[in-house]
């Protein structure tokens, strides 16, 4: 068939109507679905009633100058039946497939329907920068598909991101997704055994992008999910992250910030990665702002032996001169709630509500991390921390960590029903820090440092 120009009108699943494209291809003469549905009319508009495993939503393919509907295209999986590419940028794969998504919530478009079957034409490409001055607003869901086995090295060898911001760049994704496909599966960057190079650790993977979004230099990003990199979100040099959800990467956020800059992560869901957050700000004078964040569930990497990796599974670790978290939650992670570690000297401020319940070590731990020097400084109390069953300690300071946790008025420090593997307490102190004021909560103490006057746990009902 003659390669012609056609016009495409998509019914796609956000609301709302889109514009026109036109665009060129070679339509194939036909489509089998793995479900063996035979697709050849599209006259049809989507069924929003349509049941799991019905023909997908249509596209209406017309001849510019009017000839009848011809074709739509069909996904199996997370593969592309009969979409000739002209341009690896020009188009894009889309899959909507609820077994490659680890919930559902995840492989819907923000009106709550499948994303729509290919192709069709995006102003948004894998591998795009956008600079000062750029604003962007996202229409659709951005899938990356460019295949590892045929990337160039240098591309092998980069932490190479799908969108990079520059600047005063804003993004607003809209609630669609960032996302890459892998011939190893959807949670190939949370499972594979992810070490070495960076070119060993994307082989492994399977992955054409290190890096989901890179935000650089003061650059804003929102409601945006971002899925199944080594790096969901990577931070340089101050950013501001805020509703968004990052999941199924092998780091979900991480940040590396210069003297004098700051980063704020906000109203953010961060689970189902290796590590959730990740803060390694070891300059002088940087902040980081962690406020309404819940990064849960965060399951660790193992090694080929089985083993879970020393670096990973907590769903915070915050390293830096100035952290402040607030109203923040940290649950149900296979290593730590909230790890603070890193040398030198520190402030760290809890504010409002905190929740730390159900992580397979502590719910709060300082630690140098083997670095050289001693982790110094201040945690301040503005509000009530809780840390409820926790596999091992609750609140847990080691060696080389001194940190000297003050309450404000009215503020407390609940640790309660942890150590549930044997030996651990609630709070636990083998460094030089202290416990000043009232409004400590604990039953059980350890360790040979100094240690708060606690009041009793309440006794739970029967």
């Amino acid at each position: 068939m003659n390669n012609s120009n056609y016009q495409v009108e998509i019914d796609h699943a956000k609301e709302g109507a889109f514009d026109v494209e036109q665009v060129n291809f070679d339509p194939p003469s036909s489509v089998n679905r793995e479900d063996g549905i035979s697709i050849n009319s599209f006259e049809d508009k989507e069924d929003v009633n349509a049941k799991e495993g019905d023909a997908p939503p249509f596209f209406s393919l017309k001849k510019k100058l009017g000839l009848g509907a011809i074709l739509v295209f069909g996904v199996a999986g997370a593969t592309i039946a009969g979409v000739s590419l002209h341009s690896a940028n020009k188009y894009r794969y889309v899959q909507s497939q609820k077994s490659n998504s680890l919930s559902s919530d995840l492989s819907l478009s923000k009106s709550g329907k499948a994303a729509p079957v290919p192709p069709y034409c995006s102003k948004q490409t894998c591998g795009q920068t956008f600079t000062e001055g750029d604003k962007i607003t996202f229409k659709e869901d951005l899938f990356c598909a460019e295949d590892w086995n045929s990337a160039p090295n240098e591309v092998k060898r980069s932490k190479n991101c799908a969108i990079t911001l520059e600047g005063d760049a804003e993004l607003d994704c809209d609630g669609y997704r960032i996302s890459q496909i892998t011939t190893l599966g959807s949670d190939a960057a949370v499972k594979c055994d992810a070490s070495g190079s960076t070119k060993e650790q994307k082989e492994a993977c399977q992955l054409y992008y290190y890096r989901g979004v890179c935000v650089t230099g003061a650059a804003k990003m929102k409601n945006c999910q971002v899925e199944k990199f080594l790096e969901g979100i990577y931070v340089e040099n101050s950013g501001d992250i805020k509703d968004s959800t990052v999941s199924q990467n092998r780091v979900g956020i991480a940040v590396k910030d210069g003297p004098g800059n700051s980063t704020e992560i906000s109203t953010t869901i961060v689970r189902d990665n290796a590590v959730g957050i990740d803060v390694d700000n070891s300059s002088t004078g940087n902040k980081i702002s962690i406020n309404q964040v819940r990064s849960n569930d965060n399951v660790g990497l193992k090694d080929s032996d089985g083993e879970f990796q020393k670096a990973f599974g907590s769903g915070m670790n915050l390293y830096g001169e100035e952290i402040a978290v607030k109203d923040s939650e940290a649950s149900s992670n296979q290593k730590n709630g909230i790890e603070i570690d890193g040398a030198g000297t520190t402030t760290v401020d809890l504010k409002g509500s905190i929740f730390l319940r159900n992580n397979g070590r502590s719910g709060l731990k300082t630690d140098n991390n083997n670095k050289v020097g001693d982790l110094d400084g201040t945690m301040n109390v503005d509000g009530v921390v809780n840390i409820y069953e926790n596999g091992e300690d609750g609140f847990q300071m080691n060696e080389d960590t001194n940190l000297n946790v003050e309450l404000k008025k009215g503020s407390s420090l609940i640790a309660c029903q942890n150590g549930s593997r044997g030996k651990q307490v609630d709070i636990k102190n083998n460094g030089g820090g202290t416990f000043g004021n009232d409004g400590f909560t604990c039953d059980d103490t350890g360790g040979d440092g100094s240690l708060p006057t606690c009041s009793s746990c309440p006794v739970c009902p029967m």
